[in-house]
């Protein structure tokens, strides 16, 4: 009746996929050799490519907040450095 795409697991999709970009075979030689429809190899290989551009899309927007968290402890840690010597100016001020 109908396929509910729940036939192959997700390693077999993803290693499908990767099957196709790194042997540098067609899409139709490797569908035929694992015995699937190649359209739905094509629909794997889109999905492999949003999961991955997902991902990388991921990893940016963490190294981003990973650079500005850095930014401001370099700033909080020169504010430290910054009050512990007007304390001590302040602290030799009081004992004249």
């Amino acid at each position: 009746m109908g396929n509910n795409g729940k036939r192959y697991d997700a390693e077999f999709k993803t290693d499908a996929a990767r099957l196709v970009k790194e042997s540098g075979r067609s899409v139709a030689s490797v569908a035929t050799d694992l015995g699937i429809n190649p359209q739905t190899l094509r629909n794997w290989l889109g999905d492999d490519k949003k999961r991955q551009s997902s991902d990388k899309a991921k990893i940016m927007e963490l190294e981003a907040e990973l650079r500005a968290e850095k930014r401001r402890n370099n700033d909080l840690e020169e504010t430290v450095a910054i009050l512990k010597k007007a304390a001590a100016i302040f602290a030799t001020s009081n004992r004249k």
